[in-house]
């Protein structure tokens, strides 16, 4: 008991310190770059299946070590009810297919695989890149990403916009986007512009710095896979 409630003093004087350092006007730079090591850890929840009409694995993350049990929660059901979801419409979309076809024609199994990879987890800031794909027949299959970006602090969602909440900043991440398409081939466009981002662009924190990240097909064809344009701190970040 005297073991648990020490470790319970201890997640809550280091969130106690995250919260002060956010108060006093360190900015989301700052505590990517610098933070110390969060006392919340990510584990993995798991799911398989394997039937002749679909083999899947699905892993999502569930956090432990919160000060917020609450909110904590919350965020793991969440995770667990999407996997459910995933689980649901492949089985539903593998049936009626398996069903379509005669047992001759029928194609080879569906199959899903979700997965996930923890990016930053440090600063009070946690960062999940969760990966999704899906292969329901034809030439290859689909690859899909979300990004889970958080501030355990109050635990909110951190938005793109509110990691490059300037018009400076976006046009520097422009102009970075388009060094990297003046030196590609594949890519569909000849320069990148405000309206390329989307309402919910896609971004991950990793190693003091921010990768935005564009699905398949999205800036360029398939073989080129997703395209990911890493974005250094701001001059004066730790300032």
């Amino acid at each position: 008991m005297r073991l648990r409630a020490f470790r319970l003093a201890l997640v809550l004087l280091l969130f106690v310190g995250i919260m002060l350092q956010a108060a006093e006007g360190n900015a989301y730079w700052q505590r990517v770059m610098g933070g110390f090591v969060n006392p919340v850890e990510v584990y993995e929840y798991t799911y398989e299946y394997q039937g002749p009409e679909l083999e899947l694995t699905a892993k999502v993350p569930q956090l432990i070590g919160g000060f917020d049990l609450v909110w904590q929660e919350a965020f793991n059901l969440g995770l667990r009810q999407r996997l459910e979801d995933y689980v649901a419409e492949m089985k539903s979309v593998a049936a009626q297919a398996w069903e379509l076809y005669d047992e001759e024609y029928r194609p080879y199994p569906y199959e899903g695989i979700m997965d996930f990879e923890v990016k930053l987890n440090q600063g009070g800031l946690l960062s999940i890149a969760i990966v999704n794909y899906s292969y329901t027949g034809g030439a290859h299959g689909m690859t899909t990403y979300d990004y889970i970006n958080l501030d355990l602090t109050t635990g909110k969602a951190i938005g793109f916009y509110e990691l490059f909440d300037t018009d400076a900043e976006l046009e520097r991440v422009i102009a970075l986007i388009n060094e990297r398409i003046a030196e590609e081939e594949w890519f569909f466009i000849d320069s990148f512009t405000f309206d390329h981002f989307h309402e919910e662009q896609g971004f991950y924190l990793q190693d003091a710095e921010a990768v935005v990240c564009f699905g398949l097909y999205e800036l360029a064809p398939y073989v080129a896979g997703v395209q990911e344009f890493k974005i250094t701190p701001p001059e004066g970040s730790l300032d």
